[in-house]
């Protein structure tokens, strides 16, 4: 009896350019993760440390896309595998791999303190020339919304946050930063409005001295009474993820009539967690429109009217940023972490 070929599950072409693009990342020095097809939000896990139930990949602790984050072949290869479910975006995590991204961003609204700007690049030009420096030649690539991602490498025993572009500790306005905690998109990988593409091929060079300057926020002024604003490594985690707990268990149970006034104060307390670097900006929008959902559709609340709430109320809380001074002590390696009550 003729043997019969078994048929090997197909492999869809565009999975497998997106799997080189991860590879060759990695092959790079940078960490990677899924970032879902499309678009800009990271595809794994499908819950924020506040919900973890510390089952499956999380059963030794919580693993959000930073801890995921990874530049072993076997699970790149995992993870886009298969049919065109499996077309992830790439992400890049920055603070594993020890880089920090200067997001170019546009407007058509010209900044009039800036010469009338309308770009990012354009900030940045004025702020290097104010300095009396230029920047080096490294590893950058274009936004699909004609943005620009510069790739820098940190000195030795550096550690930066994100910033959010002219409020707080940042460069300027029109200009974001991705450290720890934060992530940009690879070249590569495609939204609808296009791709991301290498602007300047070569090496990731290590980020100015002058710029390692105004990215290093001050010391931190006196604490005022019951806001904590020098922690211990771990307390400062718990505190952030205690926050995120309360704002988005308020937003999933807030009663009729409270779910705009709710999911808009909540948005604006995670906006201060951007606008001082504990939190990137996309992360906190897809936490709160995820805890939204419940609401869509019900009583005419439409998901058109979360994201323009989530939107601007990130903007607003931004201009109030929260830092934290994150000391390490010997209670980092002592004890169970601490939670901070939100305010």
């Amino acid at each position: 009896m003729p043997r019969t070929r078994r048929r090997g599950r197909r492999q869809d072409p565009e999975v497998a350019r997106l799997r080189r693009v991860a590879l060759d990342a990695a092959a790079a020095g940078l960490y990677v993760f899924p970032v879902k097809p499309g678009g800009k939000f990271p595809a794994v896990p499908r819950h924020s440390a506040d919900r973890c139930r510390e089952r499956g990949v999380c059963a030794a602790g919580h693993q959000g896309w930073e801890q995921r984050a990874t530049r072993d072949r076997a699970q790149i290869c995992r993870w886009w595998s298969g049919d065109e479910s499996a077309r992830f975006n790439v992400g890049i995590a920055c603070g594993p791999s020890g880089i920090v991204v200067i997001d170019l961003d546009t407007s058509t609204e010209p900044l009039p303190d800036w010469g009338g700007a309308t770009t990012g690049r354009e900030v940045l030009d004025q702020l290097t020339a104010g300095h009396g420096q230029t920047l080096p030649e490294t590893y950058s690539t274009m936004t699909p919304t004609d943005g620009e991602h510069l790739y820098y490498r940190l000195p030795e025993g550096l550690e930066l946050r994100n910033t959010h572009g002219g409020h707080g500790h940042s460069l300027g306005p029109l200009i974001d930063t991705r450290a720890g905690g934060g992530f940009v998109v690879g070249a590569g990988s495609v939204r609808p409005e296009g791709a991301y593409l290498v602007a300047e091929h070569g090496q990731i060079a290590e980020l100015p001295e002058w710029l390692t300057s105004v990215l290093t926020p001050p010391p931190p002024a006196a604490p005022r009474q019951g806001e904590p604003l020098a922690l211990p490594t771990r307390r400062a985690n718990a505190y952030v993820a205690a926050i995120l707990a309360g704002e988005t268990a308020a937003v999933e149970q807030a009663p009729k009539g409270q779910r705009q006034i709710t999911l808009l104060n909540a948005a604006r307390t995670l906006g201060r967690l951007v606008g001082g670097g504990e939190l990137d900006a996309d992360n906190a929008h897809a936490l709160l429109l995820d805890a939204a959902a419940v609401h869509i559709g019900v009583d005419g609340f439409t998901a058109a009217e979360a994201e323009r709430t989530i939107t601007r109320a990130l903007a607003y809380g931004a201009r109030a940023p929260r830092r934290i001074d994150r000391r390490h002590s010997t209670a980092d390696a002592q004890g169970p972490a601490e939670g901070g009550e939100a305010s």
